[in-house]
């Protein structure tokens, strides 16, 4: 009898501890302010597999987003207050942007700079985290901005599906950059054609992509 008892207060014991394991929340060291690198968050832990609550610790910790990454979006976005269809047929407003606090943005629908400012600075933010999570090399500083400058444009397909990031997660930054000329397309009246516009933005993101 006894010795049941005390199997059941072990297993119980056991119980606990891995249940509490499971169950307490996983802080993500942050890169130092001193290095010149940036690490991936998901050298610690895959984003996708937080829960909501670490998710947000995650969110929370990432980098701000620099100026340069800013000002390269701004430049050759351009600013409209009032929405608009761009290329793809899709409504849009201010520098591009698509959503704003998570709301589709319909036709018609304005918007003051500061508060398009605002939106945009926030959705480069949640970019550069998932640039980090799918990039599994290091990265300065200017190549996270030159990567969040594409992915704003081009979408976050391409941190999935890409030989730019393929070349890049195996350490080839030289042909990881060759590769930012490519992404020059558009659809235009049903067509995917090069654009004057893309091909300047693409240089302009690979020159920030090669400066140290």
């Amino acid at each position: 009898m006894l010795f049941s008892l005390l199997f059941d207060y072990k297993s119980f014991r056991l119980s606990a501890l891995l249940f509490l394991s499971f169950s307490l929340p996983i802080l993500t060291p942050s890169p130092s302010s001193a290095s010149t690198k940036f690490f991936p968050h998901h050298a610690f832990i895959k984003p996708s597999t937080l829960p909501p609550t670490n998710l947000n610790f995650l969110l929370s910790s990432t980098p701000k987003v620099r100026k340069s990454t800013l000002h390269l979006v701004k430049q050759y976005e351009g600013f409209r207050s009032r929405a608009y269809l761009d290329t793809n047929g899709l409504p849009v407003v201010g520098y591009g942007q698509s959503k704003i606090s998570g709301k589709p943005v319909r036709l018609g629908q304005s918007i003051s700079p500061t508060q398009a400012e605002a939106a945009l600075i926030k959705e480069l933010s949640h970019l550069q985290l998932l640039v980090q999570a799918h990039v599994r090399v290091p990265l300065t500083p200017n190549q996270l901005s030159a990567l969040t400058s594409l992915v704003y444009n081009t979408g976050p397909g391409l941190l999935t599906r890409s030989t730019l990031i393929r070349k890049l997660n195996a350490g080839d930054y030289a042909g990881a950059a060759r590769e930012f000329p490519r992404w020059n397309k558009a659809h235009l009246r049903g067509k995917l054609v090069p654009l004057p516009g893309l091909t300047k933005r693409r240089l302009a993101e690979q020159r920030l992509f090669l400066t140290p």
